[in-house]
C-alpha cells in the first residue's frame, strides 16, 4: 500500500497530463466533424504531451525506494556489499567503505530522509550532506547511542555519543525493526527514531564549522603534522556506510526537499 501510495504520489502529474490526452484524442476522433473541437482538442493534446515532456526533465521534489528488488540499487554509488536480500525483503550494507550514497540529490542542502532500519552486527553508518564518497556526514547508529562522524577528504574525526549528547535512554535491541527520521536543515540535524511508531529517540545535532585538524605523517615513524581542512557540508545528499562485519538491513528510504 506505501509503495503504491508514493507510486502516484511520484506520478501524479504524468497520469493527469496522459489522461487528458486520451479524452482530447477521444474528442477528436468522435468529433471530427466538428472542426472548432477537432482544433481545440488536438491543441490540448500537444500542450499535454509538452507537459509530459516537462515534468520528465524537471528535478524531483522527492524519491521513495523501498529497497524490495535489486532494481533499487541502480541510482546509488559506491563500494562494498549493498544489495537485496530475498529473505528479509530490504537491502542488506555492510563491508561497504566508504559506503553508498544516493546520486540523485547531490546538490540538495535542506531535506527530510527517513528508512527503517535493523541492526544486525554492530550499528548502522548513515550518510548525510555526501558531497561526494569522501566529504560527508555520518551517523553511525548503535545499539547505545548514535556517534556522529565527519569525514573531509577522507580523513575521519568520530565523536563518541555520551560527548555529542546523543546517548539513547534505552538501547536498541538487535534484529528488531525502527525508523528512523532525519532533518538537515542549515547547520543542524534533527535526529528522531520510532519503535512501532512510537518515539524513543528525540534530539537535535549541530554540524561543526570552521576548521578540523587532521594528523598526517608521511612515513610511519615520522612525527605527525597537524594539517586543518575546512568543513563546507552545506549540500550533498544521503546514503549508508558499514565498515567490516558492521551490518544492518533498510528498506523504505524516503528523501524529500523541505
Amino acid at each position: 500500500m506505501k509503495n503504491l501510495n508514493y507510486f502516484f504520489r511520484s506520478y501524479k502529474n504524468e497520469i493527469i497530463a496522459h489522461t487528458v490526452n486520451i479524452i482530447a484524442l477521444g474528442l477528436a476522433y468522435f468529433l471530427q466533424s466538428n472542426t472548432t473541437i477537432f482544433i481545440l482538442s488536438s491543441i490540448i493534446f500537444i500542450i499535454s504531451l509538452f507537459t509530459v515532456i516537462y515534468i520528465r526533465t524537471k528535478e524531483k521534489e522527492f524519491y521513495f525506494i523501498p529497497f524490495n528488488k535489486p532494481q533499487n540499487k541502480d541510482n546509488w554509488i559506491g563500494r562494498g556489499q549493498f544489495e537485496y536480500l530475498i529473505s528479509e525483503d530490504s537491502f542488506v550494507i555492510t563491508r561497504a567503505d566508504p559506503g553508498y550514497i544516493f546520486s540523485n540529490c547531490l546538490n540538495w542542502s535542506n531535506y527530510n530522509c527517513s528508512f527503517e532500519f535493523k541492526i544486525i552486527n554492530s550499528c548502522l553508518g548513515v550518510v548525510i550532506r555526501a558531497v561526494n564518497l569522501s566529504n560527508y556526514v555520518m551517523l553511525q547508529i548503535g545499539s547505545d547511542g548514535i556517534r556522529p562522524h565527519i569525514r573531509i577528504n577522507g580523513a575521519w574525526q568520530v565523536t563518541e555519543h555520551k560527548e555529542a549528547g546523543l546517548t539513547f535512554s534505552k538501547e536498541l535491541k538487535k534484529d528488531s525493526w525502527y525508523k528512523c527520521q532525519l532533518t538537515c536543515e542549515k547547520d543542524f540535524i534533527k535526529i528522531l527514531i520510532y519503535d512501532n511508531n512510537k518515539t524513543i529517540f528525540n534530539r537535535q545535532w549541530n554540524i561543526p564549522s570552521g576548521q578540523l585538524a587532521f594528523a598526517f605523517r608521511k612515513n610511519e615513524n615520522d612525527k605527525p603534522i597537524n594539517i586543518p581542512f575546512s568543513i563546507n557540508l552545506e549540500y550533498g545528499s544521503a546514503g549508508f556506510r558499514n565498515f567490516g562485519n558492521e551490518r544492518a538491513l533498510i528498506k523504505n528510504f524516503l528523501i524529500e526537499k523541505i
